[in-house]
């Protein structure tokens, strides 16, 4: 019979100690996100991290089996359990190998709750669950509360099995507004996309962080990358996830002219997560946007990927490609009460 064990990693360095097998579990769970990733999580946790890690580890004999990767990060008057990833990340979830036990999750998550109890955890909050996590069910530990709530929708667009062309399944207006935009578009010059490979990803991704800010500072508000760390993230993260083939950053041009940006992810064979993006406003009239999106959805189309997430907030362009809401759930979980 194969021997389960359980341990909790609370040692800063440890986690990275775990990539090699971290990342052999996660290609082994196919409903799995680079969001999972340790080619994500890793450098989060670099910028971002408390130095405070509360990871239970399942393994399987030698094997890395399941991984609930938490930390601690005190807000008072709260000290509390997250998920890593907490913030930037629109998928969390833990990751659990095909054929475990039933209640692995359970296991897990018992495990990291009674340790992070010894350090006066005030709440745990998962947040960010999508639909199908197994931490939306695990039932927790004795004498622990739980609320729930539900967060933003994540649009998701479907592609009918059958769908081999645009025309198969995206509404005429939305469609007339693409032949519009890049009609406009090749009365300019032309255009073009391109993906980043090794060379040119660091420029590009620059590219796209002004892109990015430039709609943000249109509007009078701050942008994600006014923010320093998060800009130190994406460069640390970008190049793993790209060596690890999951990274897929996209730019249209008008002649030699950068006018769109797309950060996606692909999570197995048949799904993109469309995480940022970014245009020139002086090019509005030609919808570089749409440009790019369109584009973008044919190469997935051409490759089989029947799954486009659009991934978090409720933006009408999104509705108009046809995408449907998927809701992620935020759960938080309490300790018993002190006497």
């Amino acid at each position: 019979m194969t021997t389960l064990a359980i341990e909790v990693v609370a040692a800063d360095g440890a986690l990275a100690a775990l990539a090699p097998e971290w990342e052999a579990l996660w290609r082994r769970v196919p409903s799995a996100t680079p969001f999972q990733s340790p080619a994500w999580l890793l450098p989060w946790w670099s910028v971002f991290g408390t130095r405070r890690p509360i990871a239970a580890v399942l393994r399987v004999g030698d094997r890395l089996a399941g991984l609930l990767p938490l930390y601690l990060l005190d807000e008072p008057p709260e000290r509390k359990l997250l998920l890593i990833g907490a913030g930037t990340t629109d998928y969390l979830d833990l990751l659990l190998e095909p054929g475990l036990p039933p209640d692995a999750a359970k296991t897990l998550l018992h495990a990291a709750l009674a340790h992070a109890a010894r350090d006066a955890v005030t709440a745990c909050d998962l947040t960010d669950l999508p639909p199908g996590s197994p931490l939306r069910t695990a039932p927790p530990p004795p004498g622990w509360r739980e609320a729930w709530s539900m967060q933003q929708p994540c649009t998701v667009l479907v592609l009918p099995p059958a769908a081999r062309r645009l025309e198969d399944f995206v509404r005429e207006g939305r469609l007339r507004d693409l032949r519009l935009a890049r009609n406009r578009a090749t009365r300019l010059g032309g255009w073009g996309t391109e993906t980043a490979g090794a060379e040119s990803l660091q420029p590009l991704l620059a590219k796209l962080f002004r892109l990015h800010q430039g709609r943000w500072a249109e509007r009078g508000e701050p942008g994600l990358f006014v923010d320093p760390r998060v800009r130190a993230f994406h460069r640390a993260a970008a190049p793993r996830l790209l060596a690890a083939g999951t990274l897929r950053l996209n730019v249209l041009r008008f002649g030699e002219r950068i006018v769109a940006a797309y950060y996606a992810l692909l999570a197995g064979a048949d799904r993109v997560l469309f995480y940022l993006s970014g245009f020139d406003a002086t090019h509005r009239r030609e919808s570089p946007g749409t440009i790019l999106m369109g584009a973008m959805i044919e190469q997935a189309m051409a490759e089989g990927r029947r799954e486009l997430h659009l991934l978090r907030g409720s933006e009408a362009y999104k509705y108009d490609w046809g995408a449907v809401e998927r809701m992620n759930a935020s759960r938080r979980l309490l300790p018993p009460e002190r006497r």
